[in-house]
């Protein structure tokens, strides 16, 4: 699998408030996502507003955390449908 860091470089503020927004997970389980807290607990203004403080190194790291998490539920098979 690509790394999704390396297809979205330019894109990474915005990708990251598209996973903010929304999971393409049916089973958005609190203690495997690593962005559930901020998904259900922000409103889409704050999501936006936490998105452009994050320096580039915790947007990176934030990423890399989805990027973990996703590789792990695609190969449970856990995608909506």
């Amino acid at each position: 699998m690509n790394s999704i860091l390396k297809k979205s470089s330019e894109h990474s503020r915005g990708l990251l408030f598209g996973l903010l927004t929304n999971c393409i997970f049916s089973n958005n389980e609190k203690e495997t996502c690593p962005l559930f807290e901020l998904r259900n607990s922000l409103s889409i203004e704050e999501k936006y507003a936490f998105v452009m403080e994050l320096s580039k190194e915790e947007v990176i790291t934030l990423l890399t955390d989805h990027e973990y998490c996703f590789a792990n539920r695609l190969a449970g098979g856990f995608i909506q449908e």
